[in-house]
């Protein structure tokens, strides 16, 4: 028959040994020589300091021509960047879905190319007194055949400034007017006879005015007093220079 001893004086002094350290590694108490994950580097340092996140990555726009007049600048892309969904800030490139320079005027054409993509559009405009703005559609740009389209994820932008900083007016929840696309026109947010952006088949002439979808100041203006809240600033009229829509998504 086998007999045990039971060993009951201190606990054996087991060290690891290394050429390299200065003095011998004495693991931490529980099973012999583990140490846990303590000393474990898990990556949340070089995340927690935002060096990897998305809204610090540049954004590569692809498919504009070099010949094609920009409208949408990089720096003002990353800007717009951090105020999309989550999942729309993922991808680092964004593909143009259409510009008038490099597609031409025609507002079928744009809806033509828009309604291929199945991600979200940025409408991005240029005016004839160099002012910048425009509108997010989630669900994308397609023509809606008499109906609204757009979900709750959806917001009208201002650039403010001579810089890149945006002001963004998000979905109230007022109502449902997210987008109006039609083929003799096409417009984002409305209620009580405005719309908070309007343009005509010509891509040309177009409007913005405060509206209960976005409770947004006009576009194509300077910022309304403090307190405004852009309710009194009635319907101010632009020209359209430039145009372009991005397909943004985790396919584009």
């Amino acid at each position: 028959m086998t007999s045990f001893l039971t060993y009951r004086g201190p606990p054996p002094d087991i060290t690891h040994g290394s050429p390299f350290a200065s003095s011998p590694f004495v693991p931490a108490s529980g099973a012999p020589g583990f140490d846990g994950d303590r000393a474990w580097n898990k990556g949340f340092d070089t995340a927690s300091d935002g060096s990897n996140s998305p809204d610090r990555r540049g954004v590569q726009l692809l498919g504009r021509k070099e010949s094609t007049r920009v409208v949408l600048e990089t720096s003002l892309a990353i800007a717009l960047r951090s105020h999309l969904p989550p999942r729309a800030r993922l991808p680092r490139s964004w593909t143009l879905l259409f510009s008038i320079d490099q597609h031409g005027i025609s507002l079928h054409t744009l809806y033509a190319r828009c309604g291929a993509h199945a991600g979200g559009a940025l409408l991005v405009i240029r005016t004839a007194d160099d002012r910048c703005f425009g509108a997010w559609v989630a669900d994308g740009i397609r023509e809606g055949h008499g109906s609204y389209i757009g979900s709750g994820e959806s917001f009208l932008w201002k650039v403010i400034g001579d810089g890149d900083k945006v002001r963004v007016f998000k979905w109230t929840g007022k109502n449902d007017y997210v987008a109006l696309c039609e083929p003799e026109s096409i417009s984002f947010g409305g209620g009580d006879g405005h719309y908070g952006l309007y343009l005509d088949e010509t891509l040309y002439e177009g409007s913005s005015a405060h509206c209960p979808t976005f409770n947004n100041d006009p576009l194509c203006t300077s910022d309304p007093s403090p307190g405004d809240g852009g309710s009194n600033c009635g319907t101010a009229t632009f020209e359209c220079v430039g145009l372009e829509v991005w397909g943004v998504g985790l396919l584009s």
